[in-house]
């Protein structure tokens, strides 16, 4: 048996497993005290490289592909854990700070075409998906004004930035939650680009005229809707260890590019064209067409069609 399927065979197999542990029981793993040990793996890597014996090789790369087990399940555990739950917020000191509901609005003018939202996401939860008379309405749960909304207009185009206070995040005791929701305006055709961090994204845009999505973001969930009001619709994704799951309407063209290096994927009813690319049927005939790129790592991709 090859080295390479040893390892991978290996990595999989643990992974699995402490998967499918922790399912049933909680599986504590202390990942600050694991991740210092990673520089191993390049020494166990490098040991395979030198030794000749087949053996020997085979022995290192299933110890390497142990240890990265060990270390992948628990920076995703840690990041699934920031998601769901919630989290304690110290910001500079030991001054009192208010939780509440703060809300945020920029008011519509008719002469915006186009409006583009550029959103810091932090550790928490964002979700962006009800309609409003204004240009956007935020409301946050979590601690008093901790946010920026800002707005500057040029020609017939809207750039709105909402922006997160420097917070330090600390897991204690306490719990408050950070507790995102945003409307937007339905006329203008919009941008959106997020920049997110262990984060959980829920993104229903079916209501909306969107031309471009980017989506930055580290160990994270995020759960798409994408409508059919666009002639053209370009979703890009850069991705660490996340939960990706997309839908998109029967109705329109689809086609998904994928650079993914240890991720699971589930792409329906889409033909495969070659190794990363996928189209749907009829796709080059298409009069609305949705564009999704997806750069990540270790990552759940579920891609699935919606009939409206």
């Amino acid at each position: 048996m090859k080295t390479s399927q040893i390892f991978w065979g290996t990595l999989f197999i643990v992974l699995g497993l402490l998967v499918l542990l922790n399912n049933f029981s909680a599986i504590n793993l202390h990942w600050g005290n694991l991740w210092q040990f990673w520089p191993i793996l390049l020494v166990l890597i490098g040991i395979s490289m030198l030794v000749k014996n087949k053996f020997g090789k085979s022995a290192l790369a299933g110890a390497a592909a142990i240890l990265l087990a060990l270390l992948l399940f628990t920076s995703v555990k840690l990041s699934t854990d920031f998601i769901k739950g919630d989290f304690e917020l110290i910001l500079n000191g030991d001054e009192d700070y208010n939780f509440a509901i703060t809300e945020y609005r920029e008011s519509f003018d008719t002469s915006i075409a186009k409006a583009k939202l550029y959103l810091e996401a932090g550790l928490g939860s964002f979700k962006i998906g009800d309609t409003t008379s204004e240009l956007i309405f935020v409301k946050t749960e979590g601690i008093e004004k901790n946010y920026k909304l800002t707005k500057s207009d040029y020609d017939n185009v809207s750039k709105l930035k909402l922006q997160m206070h420097k917070t330090t995040f600390h897991l204690g005791k306490n719990k408050f939650r950070n507790r995102v929701e945003i409307a937007l305006n339905e006329n203008p055709t919009w941008d959106i680009n997020i920049d997110g961090g262990a984060a959980a994204i829920n993104l229903d845009l079916t209501k909306f005229k969107i031309e471009n999505i980017e989506v930055d973001m580290g160990a994270a969930s995020l759960d798409v809707k994408l409508g059919s009001l666009s002639d053209k619709i370009r979703l890009d994704i850069e991705a660490g260890a996340s939960n990706i799951d997309i839908l998109v309407p029967e109705e329109v063209g689809c086609q998904v590019i994928t650079d993914d290096v240890l991720s699971s994927k589930n792409i329906y009813e889409f033909i495969k064209i070659k190794s990363g690319l996928y189209r749907t049927e009829g796709f080059d005939d298409a009069e609305k067409k949705i564009f999704i790129n997806i750069d990540c790592g270790v990552s759940s991709i579920n891609i699935r069609r919606y009939s409206e």
